[in-house]
């Protein structure tokens, strides 16, 4: 919802000609101007006129006129259940909402005021309905719309689900604006081609208010998201949290858009102090990072919610504030959250917080990294996007589902929603002098930033909103304090992992300087160098930074591109060339001359409905058996003694396209303690015993081998090696 700084023409009267209430409608209409809330002349000549204090007639005008909500209606146990939104929200989605006069327009969740300010903005020509589930809201509608001259606005009691057929126009709605917290899109067919929909999105347990347009079926975003907060949704599509409370600590983990899992298992997590991951990453003290939530609930498996209660028997440090649940993610035993540590006072006296992830349990650690790891992703490639793109399409509409684990799609009951990350490239400076030399800059090998120690050249991370031209300009002020005037785009640089995956981009830019080193002001890092290109073998070099290099030195066409593109320079992480595997725990449990096998989820990224042995990769510096004995008990709830596991048998295994070999180690108890029981529902949906001689199909191929082998009495079995 763009904002702009400017104000809109309008021409009002001194307030010293109005009355009380008038004076104070103008004043809160001036306030929204300048904030740019207000940036439109329809709107502002709507929230001029109609009278928000007689739709509150409960308050004083001066409350009815500040930039707040006012709560109209409460539940038994007191939350409120209908409000008027706060004026800045209210102006930010009507603004967004793009109506006209003539349009059509339907509001979900009423309450009168908005519906009025809406029937402004539609004129004599077009039509206003507000629809609400509470016939106590809609009587109050009905009779402020009457009093205000606003009757023609349409006032319809019905839940919002299951819209009333003679509510909707043929061709449908011009735009709907949704005021209560939703969960789901249900109203996708009621909006003609090219209408807008505003709505508070609620997506686990965040709410950012959207506004999208219908083409071709489906719903596009193309305006920043606002995170803000409504009343809840009633009727058939109130939402669930799906919250789950680990016993004896008043620790909940929410599940709002994924697959709950276990939690009574964590309760030994709590009562330990947590692993810390530090991420490196930065928020002022008033910055939201809400962004960076959203982010990470559609990148990390099994992300969840977490709140506290204040008098709550555990070992969380710092919990979050109630009202606020954390970003959060589960593993098994244990469990990552995000949180802050405060590292300065900031200019504004609001402090600067890194952000970091404590992890609780005996495996907290690796779940903090994992969560730490897509923070810096975020950082490094999404974070100066002013927003992510949104599509919604029906479910119904004959295009396929994706699973409910795909990154950044979430599928409700009515629609999937994709979130597309746009990648905001890093930038630096390749800065050449009539040489032939290049500028690098030894970066601090004791700070922990991007290739600490090595020879790179200028620049750095975007900042939010700015451009990458913008972005390069302030680097190199920053870093050297100097204006190159004859910056051009020269290549893209994309940093690879060792296995070919995405990782890092920046703008690389190419200008001129005929300034001695030693002469020029570093800021920034430890020394500057004018440097050859044959110099740089000896030196250690950032990897991009070599490539970009060579890529000068070898072309003959001037920097930059001519049609506004730039070549890409891929450069991949190395590989450490001895060869690794990843080691895998299998367990065989036989009983009776059946074998236990698991049916894999169908959302399951390995084997999809398929039958398996209860199995496990090795963590960070874990023994095999100790994996075996973890997986065991995370998986089925078993409980077996390393003493009592026996290796029965090796697969030495290599899909077919893959570079990286896998080990199985298949271990047999002597004895258990307990019976089966899905653990992980995410992974798998039921424990069966099956006879070895009847296997069930489909069985995963090797495990169907490997227990073939062992039959036998082999010990090692080689697989796809030929």
């Amino acid at each position: 919802m763009t904002r702009s700084t400017e104000r809109p023409a309008v021409t009002s009267l001194p307030t010293t000609e109005l009355d009380e209430t008038s004076a104070l409608r103008h004043r809160l209409a001036d306030q929204l101007a300048d904030a740019g809330h207000i940036r439109t002349p329809a709107v502002d000549n709507a929230l001029r006129t109609v009278p928000r204090h007689a739709f509150a007639p409960e308050v004083p005008a001066q409350k009815a006129y500040a930039n707040d909500i006012v709560a109209t209606r409460h539940s038994d146990d007191g939350r409120i259940t209908s409000s008027i939104s706060a004026p800045w929200l209210q102006a930010d989605m009507l603004e967004a909402a793009h109506i006209e006069p003539g349009h059509r327009v339907l509001e979900i969740g009423s309450g009168g005021y908005n519906a009025a300010l809406i029937a402004e903005l539609v004129g004599p020509t077009g039509s206003v309905t507000t629809l609400d589930i509470d016939p106590a809201v809609t009587d109050r509608a009905t009779r402020h719309l009457t009093q205000t001259g606003y009757d023609r606005v349409r006032v319809v009691t019905a839940d919002a689900e299951h819209l009333p057929a003679d509510v909707i126009p043929a061709d449908g709605f011009d735009a709907i604006v949704v005021t209560v917290d939703t969960w789901d899109v249900p109203w996708i067919d009621a909006l003609a081609d090219g209408g807008r929909l505003v709505a508070p999105l609620r997506l686990h347990q965040y709410t950012w208010a959207v506004s999208l347009t219908k083409r071709n079926g489906a719903l596009h975003s193309d305006d920043p998201l606002i995170v803000c907060g409504f009343v809840a949704m009633q009727g058939a599509g109130a939402w669930d949290s799906n919250r789950r409370t680990v016993p004896g600590t008043g620790v909940h983990l929410a599940w709002e858009d994924g697959t709950p899992l276990p939690v009574d298992q964590l309760g030994p997590a709590l009562t330990r102090e947590p692993s810390v991951a530090h991420t490196h990453v930065t928020v002022g003290g008033q910055e939201p990072f809400d962004a960076l939530t959203l982010y990470l609930a559609g990148a990390l498996p099994g992300f969840c919610r977490l709140s506290v209660d204040p008098a709550g028997d555990n070992g969380v440090l710092n919990p979050p504030p109630q009202h606020w649940p954390g970003a959060a993610i589960v593993r098994g035993i244990s469990l990552a959250r995000l949180a802050t540590e405060r590292i300065s006072h900031g200019d504004d006296g609001n402090g600067v917080y890194e952000l970091v992830v404590h992890g609780y349990g005996p495996h907290g650690h690796l779940a903090a990294q994992e969560m730490a790891e897509q923070v810096q992703h975020w950082q490094r490639n999404h974070r100066a996007a002013l927003c992510p793109r949104i599509t919604i399409h029906p479910l119904a509409d004959g295009g396929p589902t994706p699973m409910t684990g795909d990154p950044h799609v979430f599928v409700k009951r009515h629609i999937r929603i994709a979130i597309d990350w746009p990648i905001i490239p890093g930038t630096a400076a390749l800065l050449t002098d009539d040489e032939g030399r290049h500028l690098l800059h030894l970066r601090s090998a004791n700070k922990p930033i991007w290739r600490p120690g090595q020879w790179a050249l200028l620049g750095g991370n975007t900042e939010k909103g700015e451009t990458c031209d913008e972005a390069i300009v302030r680097e190199l002020d920053e870093e050297i304090g100097l204006a190159i005037h004859d910056l051009t785009g020269f290549v893209t640089l994309d940093t690879l992992n060792a296995n070919g995956s995405f990782k890092d981009r920046v703008r690389v830019y190419h200008g001129t300087l005929n300034t001695p080193a030693h002469q020029i002001e570093l800021r920034e890092g430890i020394q500057l160098r004018w440097t050859r290109i044959e110099e740089t073998a000896e030196m250690t070099m950032d990897p991009g930074t070599a490539a970009v290099l060579h890529a000068h030195h070898n072309t003959s066409e001037p920097p930059g591109s001519r049609d506004g593109t730039l070549p890409v320079v891929e450069v991949r992480e190395p590989r450490d060339h001895r060869s690794r595997s990843i080691i895998g725990a299998h367990l065989v449990l036989v009983r009776d001359g059946a074998v236990l096998l698991g049916n894999r989820h169908p959302s399951s990224a390995f084997a999809p409905s398929t039958w398996h042995l209860p199995a496990g990769h090795r963590e960070d510096m874990e023994a095999a058996v100790t994996c075996m004995v973890r997986e065991a008990e995370e998986e089925t709830g078993l409980r077996i003694a390393e003493g009592d596991l026996s290796l029965v048998h090796v697969l030495d295994l290599l899909d077919p396209g893959s570079t990286i070999p896998r080990v199985g180690l298949f271990f047999a108890p002597s004895r258990w303690e307990g019976e089966p029981t899905v653990r992980e529902p995410e992974c798998c949906t039921e424990w069966r015993w099956w006879p070895l001689d009847a296997l069930p199909e489909p069985t995963v191929e090797y495990t169907r081998v490997a227990l073939a082998a062992i039959s036998r009495g082999t010990l090692y079995t080689p697989m796809g090696w030929s």
